[in-house]
């Protein structure tokens, strides 16, 4: 799910810049749009059950009539909600507000607090040519969901990054150097039969919470053969790690240059 931040001063033009992204992103994919209602408290309807639910205790209470879903979480994360819509499939999360994150980011108007700004003051169209400069938020659930889509049997896993003590610019540098690693690679090159698939991700604490991680999961016909498979892909993915994190090699040469 590619997450495109887009913040400003009220009046910027933020909510035009949205309504006029929303359908050139829906003909790509399923659009959902999270937006911060700073200190603005949203009233929930009075009486009606819905409410009288989440009052009670439940940690997410929905109604749906013959048209749309209502559906309101006991929760300000917005690390949860995008878990939430991560896993219903959404392909395009718009974050609206949030001024102080570290996202990489679309401002509108003048904002000089803001930090790691991708464009200012773009076009609907310059955010389409440029999804490659926001990040993916991916779970353990999604890449299994793409196995379980091939018929497969699916482990998932983690390793930490190690990168907690790097500045910001360092981590930055660090994702810049291992995203390209793990894109380039084969199921061959990880080490695995034909029969076998591989997918893994690397979690960007900087921009979602927490710390770096390095997701995975792998499939293959049988568990027996998937459990063997594992330690193979850790290998590559230490290996990987170590390069980017301590710049060496080939990809440190180029990067430097």
């Amino acid at each position: 799910m590619k997450v495109i931040h887009v913040c400003g001063e009220s009046g910027s033009g933020k909510t035009t810049l949205i309504r006029s992204l929303i359908p050139l992103l829906a003909d790509k994919g399923t659009v959902a749009v999270v937006k911060h209602l700073g200190h603005h408290s949203f009233s929930l309807p009075e009486g009606k059950d819905t409410t009288f639910y989440l009052e009670s205790g439940a940690a997410i209470s929905a109604g749906i009539d013959p048209g749309k879903t209502v559906l309101v979480a006991d929760t300000v994360s917005l690390r949860t909600v995008l878990d939430i819509l991560s896993f219903s499939g959404t392909s395009f999360a718009i974050v609206e507000g949030f001024k102080s994150l570290p996202l990489p980011k679309v401002v509108m108007g003048t904002l000089n607090s803001a930090q790691n700004v991708v464009l200012d003051n773009p076009r609907p169209g310059d955010i389409i040519n440029s999804l490659g400069k926001f990040p993916d938020y991916i779970t353990y659930c999604d890449l299994a969901r793409d196995l379980w889509a091939d018929g497969l049997i699916a482990l998932t896993g983690s390793l930490p990054a190690d990168s907690s003590l790097m500045s910001p610019r360092e981590r930055r540098e660090f994702y810049d150097r291992f995203f390209p690693m793990i894109h380039d690679m084969t199921e061959e090159d990880w080490g695995v039969p034909n029969a076998f698939r591989v997918r893994v991700h690397l979690y960007q604490g900087l921009y979602f919470g927490g710390d770096d991680r390095v997701i995975y999961a792998a499939g293959g016909p049988t568990p027996g053969g998937v459990q063997c498979v594992v330690p193979r892909v850790l290998e590559r993915i230490v290996l990987m790690l170590k390069t980017a994190l301590h710049g060496e090699g080939e990809i440190h040469a180029t990067e430097k240059n």
